[in-house]
């Protein structure tokens, strides 16, 4: 399907042209935001948002015309929609890990990333690729909590067997990042 007949199927509302879409756009889509600290379930919200910024301006402007292929216009606009939650969610959540893990856990970060968004996206999804046992120690740390205390907390035998476990986790951590495609991708541009 050319990019014309998928706008004017959108202007028809038909069916065929919106299963076009989710086969031809969706992935892409998913992938960016499972990458960038999403779900399954957040891409189908994004794309359906994004579905309806284009229905709306293609309700809006009569004459509206694609600068670029309909793929490429629904991902960007996918994008800025991802990336205006993602800043929601700093905003509105508490949890420690996305306001104060940076701060509070002294390591050096492998390289500034000038994009906080990303910056976070990439920090929190390398996150949850450590052992659990290292998300622990380093979240418990990021509030402020002491090694004898996580040790009880998690069931440790000692407080030196934390901050022994929580310098590797650090480490680990700092590894993963540098190791992730999209940090190098902002490091080297």
């Amino acid at each position: 399907m050319s990019d014309d007949d998928i706008i004017k199927g959108l202007r028809k509302r038909d069916n065929r042209v919106l299963q076009y879409i989710y086969k031809n756009a969706f992935n892409s889509v998913k992938q960016l935001v499972i990458n960038n600290a999403g779900s399954s379930n957040d891409a189908e919200d994004i794309f359906q948002e994004a579905l309806i910024i284009v229905y709306k301006k293609l309700r809006d402007e009569a004459d509206f015309r694609l600068d670029c292929a309909f793929n490429t216009y629904m991902y960007s606009i996918s994008r800025l929609l991802w990336l205006k939650h993602l800043r929601q969610i700093k905003k509105i959540h508490i949890d420690p890990l996305n306001r104060d893990m940076e701060e509070r856990i002294e390591f050096e970060e492998p390289s500034p990333v000038q994009d906080k968004d990303l910056r976070m996206a990439i920090y929190q999804r390398n996150l949850l690729k450590i052992p659990e046992d290292c998300q622990s120690i380093l979240k418990l740390t990021a509030q402020n909590i002491n090694a004898r205390e996580i040790a009880e907390r998690l069931g440790f035998r000692s407080e030196g067997y934390v901050r022994k476990r929580r310098h590797f986790c650090k480490d680990f951590l700092v590894n993963q990042i540098k190791a992730d495609k999209d940090y190098r991708a902002m490091v080297e541009d």
